[in-house]
């Protein structure tokens, strides 16, 4: 069973070392389009969000084994619709109906990731922003 993004990024938040948490994101073998893309929304401020800030109101999915769910969904381009530069002119109740459709049929824990990241922040301690920039040197841009 593959894990999902949110228990990855958990199990990197735990580990002890900056050069541990480094090397798992690295060499883990989830350095995919899906975990990028949750890193760069979380600390990239080249990604605007198109939502507004906090939890909006959404049912939680209760079905179990669904940690794939997300990463099917980011790999299929879905999140772009939140960000800035990808049809800007939808109808700003339209993408958060959308945004909220999107956490109800992902996992809870990662519904709880995904709101956080579009707050710029991620639901752990421990993975920071110059962590992110040392495993993946390039993929963000914060001058």
């Amino acid at each position: 069973m593959q894990i999902g993004l949110y228990e990855f990024l958990e199990k990197v938040s735990k580990l002890k070392t900056v050069k541990e948490k480094i090397n798992a994101l690295k060499a883990n073998g989830n350095d995919t389009k899906a975990l990028r893309t949750i890193l760069q929304g979380a600390f990239d401020p080249s990604v605007i969000w198109l939502l507004p800030e906090g939890r909006p109101p959404f049912i939680q999915n209760q079905l179990v084994d669904q940690e794939t769910v997300l990463i099917r969904e980011i790999n299929n381009n879905k999140i772009r619709y939140f960000i800035k530069g990808f049809h800007d002119n939808l109808d700003s109740k339209k993408r958060e109906l959308m945004f909220i459709q999107l956490l109800e049929i992902v996992d809870k824990h990662d519904a709880e990731l995904l709101c956080s990241i579009k707050d710029k922040k991620l639901p752990f301690n421990g993975i920071s922003l110059q962590t992110v920039k040392d495993a993946f040197p390039g993929m963000i841009n914060t001058q």
